[in-house]
C-alpha cells in the first residue's frame, strides 16, 4: 500500500494577515489549511523573515503589544518557524536579484524551493512565479 506524501505548505506574510485581518475569502482557506494540519497532511512553514514583515505590519497598525501578543499567538500554532541559514539567505538574495519581487518574498519563494513546498498567498508579485515556484493562489474580498 502507497501512502500519500505529506504536502509541505509555505505561509507569507500576505496569508498570515489576511488571516489576522480577517480578509474574506482568504482568512478562511489559511484557517482551513491551520484546521487541516491537525490531521497531519501537510506541514506547514513559515519563514522567521516573513514573520518579522507579519510583527512590523501589526506594530504599525495597532502598536507594539498588539504585535507582541500576535507573535505569541503564531508561535502557538503547529507552524515550523524555519530559522535562515547562510545559504538560504542567500538563495533568497539571487531569487530577489533574478526576479521583481520584495527581498521578504524572496525568502518564502526560497523555503518553498527548499522544501518543495507550495506558497499559499495572494501576493501578486509571487503569483507572477507560479512557473518558477508552486503556487496556490489566495483571494480577498471576493
Amino acid at each position: 500500500m502507497q501512502m500519500k506524501s505529506q504536502v509541505k505548505i509555505v505561509l507569507d506574510a500576505w496569508a498570515l494577515l489576511a488571516l489576522i485581518f480577517k480578509e474574506e475569502p482568504a482568512a478562511k482557506k489559511v484557517r482551513d489549511i491551520l484546521d487541516q494540519q491537525g490531521g497531519s497532511k501537510s506541514t506547514i512553514y513559515v519563514s522567521w523573515i516573513n514573520l518579522g514583515e507579519v510583527y512590523y505590519n501589526i506594530a504599525r497598525k495597532k502598536g507594539l503589544n498588539a504585535a507582541n501578543e500576535t507573535l505569541e499567538d503564531i508561535k502557538k500554532l503547529s507552524i515550523r518557524l524555519h530559522e535562515p541559514s547562510k545559504s538560504d539567505i542567500l538563495s533568497a538574495a539571487k531569487i530577489k536579484s533574478e526576479h521583481k519581487l520584495s527581498y521578504a518574498d524572496a525568502f518564502a519563494v526560497s523555503l518553498a524551493q527548499k522544501i518543495n513546498g507550495v506558497i499559499v498567498t495572494g501576493d501578486p508579485e509571487i503569483i507572477l512565479l507560479k512557473n518558477f515556484v508552486k503556487v496556490e493562489k489566495l483571494s480577498r474580498f471576493a
